[in-house]
């Protein structure tokens, strides 16, 4: 059965947490850059909300979350696999937290993308997306809630997901470091032309980071 499409709000919703998850995983690929082999902080990526992919390195993150805004824009009919589904997951956390702060400059950046939204960012932000929160545990999350309070351990968390075809999926994606070149074109619609000059730059400059 096909996911059911979004409603107009949700759908702007998600364009703003996919695009905080982005821009996030661009100034952690930033500061690599300026660091290489430098230890992060724990929390400095938005997959620390959900521990099992917090390990995931920052380019692969990044793919992941074009390819998974690629799918979503596309209104696939397989979409959410079990990883976009999390990966959603940890974007709506991480526009949640920041929706807290009035004052986050990324927060800021969030909306200063391809399509104007800023009446969205109000008062009322970090409740709408809570709102989302809940709408897609109810709808496509595949219990990712209940996944995360089984236990504390990120391997036990993954093992106890609903879906087997999820731990290779996940194995497969924390062992990778070259993400796929193709992901410069899909972020038709979410970045805009400044910042795919600067996601270009980036790669040009470090080849040895995809494939």
């Amino acid at each position: 059965m096909d996911t059911p499409i979004e409603n107009h709000v949700d759908g702007n919703l998600t364009y703003v947490t996919l695009r905080a998850a982005f821009l996030l995983t661009l100034d952690s690929l930033m500061r690599y850059s300026l660091s290489p082999g430098r230890l992060e902080p724990i929390g400095s990526d938005f997959l620390h909300f959900y521990p099992p992919l917090s390990g995931m390195a920052p380019q692969i993150q990044m793919e992941c979350v074009l390819k998974t805004w690629r799918r979503w824009s596309t209104r696939q009919a397989d979409f959410p696999s079990p990883l976009e589904a999390r990966i959603l997951y940890a974007a709506t956390e991480l526009l949640a937290s920041l929706a807290a702060d009035r004052n986050s400059p990324l927060l800021r950046l969030v909306f200063e993308g391809p399509q104007n939204l800023h009446h969205l960012n109000d008062h009322w932000l970090p409740a709408k997306a809570r709102c989302l929160q809940l709408t897609r545990e109810s709808t496509f999350s595949r219990g990712i809630l209940h996944e995360l309070t089984l236990s504390s351990d990120p391997q036990e968390q993954v093992l106890g997901s609903d879906s087997p075809a999820f731990e290779g999926e996940l194995m497969e994606v924390l062992g990778r470091w070259r993400a796929n070149t193709e992901m410069l074109t899909w972020g038709k619609g979410l970045l805009t032309t400044q910042e795919l000059e600067l996601v270009r730059d980036f790669f040009e400059e470090h080849a040895g980071l995809t494939e």
